[in-house]
């Protein structure tokens, strides 16, 4: 009889380690939300928006790309498949707390950027297209200083959350928009991938 409670305790037990987490209801309202073909997989940390079915790469959006790029790409045999997703970071629902702390260390960071930006005399080098273009050696030396110097300024800074979902807080980063520049067929599929962005955005507050 002891034998075979314990067996059943063991039962229970295996079975509530491999029962899911609660579903989190707001990502169940963006899923409804989404274009027909779209799938929501959500961890503990990671939300991914995918398309059901994989798509032909016909080609990538960039400045001086040929018209013709994307049409040639389906006329050799539609192209290499790919499975277009959007992916952001989640971690718990950070607190008030959390988020005015965040707020305040980077506050603190652009502070400092402004008067390294001052010590360097950044805004006396010469620009041309948005860009510095020291004139002597004696602005290249301020220009490289005060560059590695903004790095790790820079790389201190906290990156707060896009937005909140749920319980969760996302985050969004180059992952998330990494494919947003493939032409691919069918083409809907990239529209809906925009749109999707949108919907994201009015449901993450």
């Amino acid at each position: 009889m002891a034998r075979t409670s314990v067996s059943i305790a063991i039962a229970l037990a295996g079975a509530l380690l491999a029962a899911p987490a609660a579903a989190d209801p707001a990502f169940d309202e963006l899923e409804r939300a989404l274009p027909a073909g779209w799938t929501v997989l959500a961890t503990g940390s990671e939300l991914v928006i995918r398309h059901d079915r994989p798509c032909y790469l016909t080609g990538a959006r960039h400045d001086h790309a040929p018209l013709h790029e994307g049409n040639a790409a389906v006329a050799a045999g539609g192209g290499p498949l790919v499975t277009i997703e959007l992916r952001y970071r989640l971690e718990p629902r950070w607190t008030p707390q959390q988020l005015t702390a965040a707020r305040a260390a980077n506050d603190r960071i652009a502070d400092e950027l402004h008067t390294l930006a001052g010590r360097y005399r950044i805004d006396a080098i010469h620009t041309g297209k948005g860009r510095p273009l020291p004139g002597n050696a004696d602005e290249q030396h301020r220009l490289d200083a005060y560059e590695a110097a903004r790095t790790r300024l820079v790389a201190r800074q906290v990156k707060l959350p896009r937005c909140t979902l749920g319980e969760s807080s996302v985050f969004d980063g180059e992952a998330t928009y990494a494919q947003l520049r493939l032409e691919v067929d069918p083409p809907e599929v990239m529209t809906q991938a925009h749109h999707i962005v949108e919907l994201v955005q009015q449901h993450c507050r």
